[in-house]
């Protein structure tokens, strides 16, 4: 508009000067500054449209780059949310399959421990069927066994009526070589000889007079030494007290330290241990002194068993068991013996009598 104002306003100035100079022109002039003015309204429109259209050109452009360049960032943005789609799904399926496989393993232990409870419950079942099973057997036989013994009682009373002179006789000779057997086998024990042969007469002898008695244990239980070997005299064990005297200070010195022995230090130790050790005078005590006074008055009262007994259990784990040893076995075979030969006395006297 700036523009057309002007071109008219130039047009009207060289009219009114074309008035002024020249009368005669005036129509031709005034026509010609009209085309004039129309031409350079239309250039100045053209110009003002070429201005504008650029305007508009560039401006479209613009939008259609800033369009393509959202476009582009929307594909790349699509392309990101794709490949993070892609991406969580991956995890996803991860997470399944753990999860799958926990929960397999988890439903395997569960009837791996269902088969171990129900096995576990079958061997309960089968163990208590067999128990059952024991105990009804066990009852079956002990009534048998019963029966069998009243059987065996009412046919041994008839043996016993049909044999009872040939029976009486026959004791009543077993007896006496019984009686014979034990005299000897007490002479062999006084004089500390081996009692390997009148053992084996004396069991020859039980088998005519009684073959379950209890005398076969006895005579078994005799220790091998002393069949082989024989014991101590009476003479000797009235001198025990004095060897076991004899052998306090070494039985004292050597309690003080364990098997193996040791060295210079242990040794002179257990020497001053010993020597300081004052002797007690009662028996209620565990130290040596105590245990020395209990086996002494054992000795003094006969009790030989219970003076091994105690003496060895005293130095059970020390250097004295090796010491102690021969004199414990000693006394333990007297007594054993000597126990024995009381058995046997009675025995023979009470069928003597019968």
């Amino acid at each position: 508009m700036a523009l057309n104002h002007q071109a008219l306003s130039g047009a009207m100035e060289g009219l009114k000067d074309g008035y002024i100079s020249k009368d005669g022109k005036l129509v031709l002039d005034f026509l010609q500054a009209i085309h004039a003015a129309e031409k350079r309204q239309a250039e100045l429109d053209a110009r003002v449209f070429y201005e504008e259209k650029k305007m508009m050109k560039e401006k479209y452009e613009k939008r259609l780059k800033d369009a393509a360049a959202r476009e582009l960032m929307h594909a790349e943005e699509v392309a990101m949310l794709d490949k993070e789609l892609k991406r969580e799904k991956s995890k996803a399926a991860l997470a399944i399959k753990s999860l799958q496989e926990k929960m397999e393993e988890k439903l395997k232990m569960e009837l791996e421990q269902k088969e171990s409870e129900a096995e576990m419950k079958l061997k309960k079942v089968q163990e208590l069927a067999k128990a059952e099973l024991n105990a009804a057997i066990a009852k079956e036989k002990a009534s048998q066994i019963e029966k069998m013994a009243e059987a065996n009682i009412n046919i041994n009373g008839l043996c016993m009526a049909f044999y009872a002179r040939s029976e009486e006789a026959r004791q009543s000779h077993a007896a006496q070589h019984f009686s014979m057997g034990a005299l000897a086998l007490e002479d062999a024990l006084s004089k500390g000889l081996p009692i390997h042969t009148e053992v084996a007469s004396l069991q020859s002898y039980l088998e005519g007079v009684d073959k379950d008695s209890v005398l076969d244990l006895v005579l078994a239980s005799l220790p091998e030494e002393t069949r082989n070997s024989g014991t101590d005299t009476q003479l000797q064990l009235k001198q025990k007290s004095l060897q076991f005297d004899a052998l306090k200070g070494t039985i004292r010195h050597f309690s003080f330290f364990p098997p193996g022995g040791g060295g210079i230090l242990a040794h002179s130790l257990a020497h001053v241990a010993s020597w300081l050790k004052v002797k007690e005078a009662d028996q209620s005590g565990d130290g040596i002194e105590s245990v020395i006074n209990k086996v002494e008055n054992y000795l003094a009262e006969g009790k030989l068993a219970e003076a091994a007994d105690v003496l060895e259990e005293s130095v059970r784990g020390t250097e004295a068991a090796e010491i102690v040893a021969d004199w414990v076995r000693q006394a333990r075979n007297r007594a054993i013996s000597e126990q024995a030969l009381t058995l046997i006395q009675s025995y023979a006297s009470s069928i003597s009598l019968t």
